[in-house]
């Protein structure tokens, strides 16, 4: 047991001085909040087709989705920086079949991420994943991750670090910057292309008794390697 102690004696020392350099007043913390919003839609082969633009809807709790639709479904969207919640509604009198592994999160630098479903544990990042396939007039609730920023902590196993920077010096450079989904919706073996942008309108700090970040942040302090 002895030989433990200076570890976890430095392990109290850091998140000592890590939460007493972002302690608001209180207990509270200055966290940061990024205002995002799915601000365009576009389907690949009817590039010039108009089509009804995402609709705010702050009917859930003040939280702010965005609602998109047209004749083959209607999808609601809220984006935060740990990922994407998505309920989607066929409204079509087939199935259709999202393939996760050919949806593509492409940053704010157009790099390309593998993105992962719910149903897809952490530690499979890197298998193939289980289609979705949403029943005809039936709806799924999905909440979607990047595989790049699933990682392996030292101290809580695989677990997820932010789309974006969480201190607030950094975060601010990236109002204004926008981010997309690609996403495959299939239909009797025949492929449609959606591109879902989104915007971050906006970011601000706000004092908050938790931190969802806390583990993320505890391995930041160890020095893991991300």
């Amino acid at each position: 047991m002895k030989r433990y102690l200076p570890i976890l004696l430095a392990l109290l020392i850091l998140l000592s001085a890590f939460g007493c350099s972002i302690l608001g007043t209180g207990s509270e913390k200055n966290i940061v909040k990024y205002d995002i919003e799915l601000s365009m839609v576009r389907k690949a082969s009817d590039i010039n087709q108009r089509y009804r633009a995402p609709v705010a809807d702050t009917s859930l709790g003040g939280v702010t989705r965005y609602a998109y639709e047209d004749d083959l479904f209607r999808s609601i969207w809220s984006a935060t920086e740990a990922g994407w919640e998505l309920v989607l509604n066929n409204k079509s009198e087939k199935p259709i079949v999202i393939d996760w592994d050919d949806v593509v999160y492409y940053d704010i630098d157009n790099m390309s991420h593998k993105v992962l479903s719910n149903k897809t544990k952490f530690a499979d990042k890197g298998n193939e994943q289980e289609p979705t396939l949403v029943a005809k007039r039936g709806t799924i609730d999905e909440k979607l991750s990047s595989a790049t920023h699933i990682y392996q902590s030292p101290v809580y196993g695989f677990t997820k670090r932010p789309l974006f920077p969480i201190d607030f010096s950094e975060a601010i450079r990236y109002k204004n910057k926008e981010f997309k989904l690609m996403i495959p919706f299939t239909v009797d073996g025949l492929s449609a292309q959606y591109e879902f942008v989104f915007t971050i309108k906006d970011v601000t700090q706000e004092l908050s008794a938790s931190d969802p970040w806390s583990a993320y942040l505890t391995d930041r302090a160890l020095g893991t390697n991300f």
